[in-house]
């Protein structure tokens, strides 16, 4: 979440530099599908990158499992997390539920256990097991959140390259398909209604130098994984202004 605000903060902040205007009325928080559009393009070749990427190349030698340093922690991770994780991006971009991924419309994804297995397997855990256990998990979901800062008005519409309108969607890492989930009149997701806990986060990040590449009916897509959301890198000067100028 810091990332994401650190993002649009730096975009807003440049724009603002640049000499360009904003109606009064103009919510920062949303963008239109061209300025999502434009601030994607240059995220892919001159954006930051994501501080300490997952390394899976292991996994492209026929090795089962990569080496994951979180905060310090060295472990084994499956490869079958990775591969399962791309298959359900793969899904994403491919349905349309998702067009991007960066912070304006897939920035992250909320790893989350159905309730009864978090407490029968992991509220006793130490914090320093969670992770590398959660990861060997069959029963894991992936909650991905899309197009959360596109303008409302625009979502509605049928544009062939806008980003995907608002949706929660689940992930899992048993081959099944991903599935969109409800949400609440809130336009919220409510984990306690879908009896799931949240347990942690995986950061998603394209970039031309990422340490995964995809590839869809649409073409190929490069982009890092990280669990490290506090550290992501979000410098000011590595974020273009998107805003068009006001006429």
């Amino acid at each position: 979440m810091s990332q994401i605000r650190s993002f649009i903060g730096a975009v807003m902040i440049l724009g603002t530099f640049a000499g360009q205007a904003f109606a009064a009325s103009d919510d920062p928080w949303f963008f239109t599908a061209d300025e999502i559009a434009n601030a994607y393009r240059y995220q892919q070749q001159f954006g930051a990158r994501l501080r300490n990427p997952l390394d899976p190349q292991a996994c492209l030698q026929g090795e089962k499992d990569f080496t994951v340093n979180d905060q310090g922690h060295r472990f084994a991770a499956p490869c079958r997390f990775v591969k399962e994780t791309v298959r359900q991006l793969r899904e994403l971009l491919e349905s349309g539920a998702a067009k991007y991924l960066f912070p304006l419309d897939v920035a992250d994804a909320d790893l989350a256990l159905p309730a009864e297995v978090y407490a029968s397997k992991y509220k006793n855990l130490p914090r320093e097991e969670i992770l590398p256990a959660l990861l060997r998990e069959p029963s894991l979901v992936a909650v991905y959140h899309t197009a959360v800062h596109l303008k409302p008005e625009t979502g509605a519409r049928a544009v062939d390259d806008a980003p995907s309108k608002r949706r929660a969607v689940a992930g899992f890492f048993d081959g099944q398909s991903n599935r969109i989930l409800p949400l609440g009149s809130d336009g919220r997701f409510d984990y306690d209604v879908q009896k799931l806990v949240r347990v942690g986060g995986l950061i998603i990040m394209a970039h031309f130098l990422g340490e995964i590449t995809l590839v869809t009916k649409n073409g190929a897509v490069t982009f890092d994984l990280s669990f490290d959301s506090d550290r992501a890198a979000a410098n000011s000067t590595d974020v273009v202004a998107v805003r068009s100028p006001a006429r």
